[in-house]
């Protein structure tokens, strides 16, 4: 099983892809910030990061 990493601010649109990536067969792990997002990424074995590009405290650029 493939693991994503969804770093989104806003927890309706988090919901609803990880909804629809776990029908899918992905393991989905969630951050609501930047700094949340990175300390998962450093813990956790990731495949891919889905990333919002405008977040409170970081920016996705």
């Amino acid at each position: 099983m493939q693991t994503l990493l969804f770093i989104e601010d806003d927890r309706d649109i988090r919901a609803a892809l990880r909804l629809a990536l776990e029908d899918e067969g992905y393991k989905v792990l969630e951050a609501n910030n930047g700094a949340s997002g990175l300390k998962t990424f450093s813990t956790e074995t990731v495949d891919l990061v889905l990333l919002d590009l405008r977040l409170p405290d970081l920016s996705g650029f």
